[in-house]
């Protein structure tokens, strides 16, 4: 479909360039993204958080109204959105200072958890657990499939203390890309898509795991990985103390990840990929212990 069509709605002529950065966004101009989304109430959610957040003063795009004052239109089956670029890119952490860069990488997981705590009362979320996600759908997609890990890798998870473990609004997706720094300062978030209610140190595990795919293997890019971890937990501690049952939790947490994209790889018909989720799990599982004296 033409892009034009629908910057039409908000106004935006003439365009220059536009190009696709993702499956479902669009740069335009290198001042606005278009993004197309297939679920209402996820992009309901999205807008809801990001204009709290911004009254709030944190950094995070702000979505543009149409020219009748509507968050998005409707077009061939997705919703359409328009939102104002913000400065700053995406930043690799194994470049340069590995250590400086997950202390970066800590602290804004930490700001955006004080945020989305302190706006939380005001957003109808999902709250969701970690058992509740593995029983009700990745154990049946798995079964489904005879799929199953090396042992006792399922059973690592359920033996996590998740009473124990503090429970916020979360951002749920949280990795490099959805994070934007300049001059190694924080510019801004973005992807609220996924926001539920969960225990917080998901978002520390989902990033740090994000960072571990495609590296395990590899002697030396693990010891990067390792510092990149080691800052990670430094930074957010400098912002917001973590329990020893949330740095206990973690190793558990690194093996649930990875199960769960094995899930969700197999449903979406990936079977390789999601071979290659399982056997990181597997090997989180049996490395486990290595990720017990990484507390800062």
């Amino acid at each position: 479909m033409k892009m034009e069509s629908i910057l039409t709605h908000f106004g935006i002529e003439n365009t220059r360039d536009i190009t696709q950065i993702h499956e479902h966004a669009w740069d335009i101009d290198n001042t606005y993204v278009l993004k197309s989304n297939k679920s209402r109430k996820e992009l309901d959610k999205s807008i809801k958080v990001n204009g709290l957040l911004l009254s709030e003063g944190v950094p995070v795009i702000a979505y543009l109204r149409t020219t009748k004052n509507k968050a998005y239109v409707r077009s061939v089956g997705n919703f359409w959105c328009l939102m104002k670029k913000i400065n700053g890119t995406v930043f690799d952490p194994f470049i340069g200072e590995t250590t400086q860069n997950g202390i970066l990488l800590g602290k804004a997981v930490a700001q955006i958890h004080v945020a989305l705590k302190s706006i939380e009362d005001r957003m109808d979320v999902n709250e969701k657990t970690v058992l509740e996600e593995l029983l009700s759908w990745i154990l049946p997609v798995l079964k489904k499939h005879d799929f199953s890990f090396h042992e006792d890798v399922i059973e690592s998870i359920h033996r996590i203390d998740f009473d124990a473990l503090p429970r916020q609004l979360i951002h749920r997706d949280i990795h490099t890309s959805n994070l934007l720094f300049e001059n190694n300062k924080l510019t801004g978030y973005i992807d609220f898509d996924m926001i539920q209610r969960n225990i917080r140190i998901f978002d520390i595990a989902y990033l740090s795991c994000s960072q571990l795919v495609d590296n395990y293997k590899n002697p030396v890019r693990l010891q990067q990985w390792y510092e990149i971890f080691s800052g990670i937990l430094q930074g957010y501690e400098e912002v917001s103390s973590l329990s020893q049952a949330e740095i206990e939790s973690i190793p558990a947490l690194f093996v649930f990840i990875e199960v769960l994209f094995t899930a969700f790889y197999l449903q979406d018909g990936a079977t390789e990929t999601a071979k290659n989720c399982a056997a990181m799990a597997n090997w989180l599982h049996e490395n486990h212990t290595m990720f017990a004296a990484l507390r800062p």
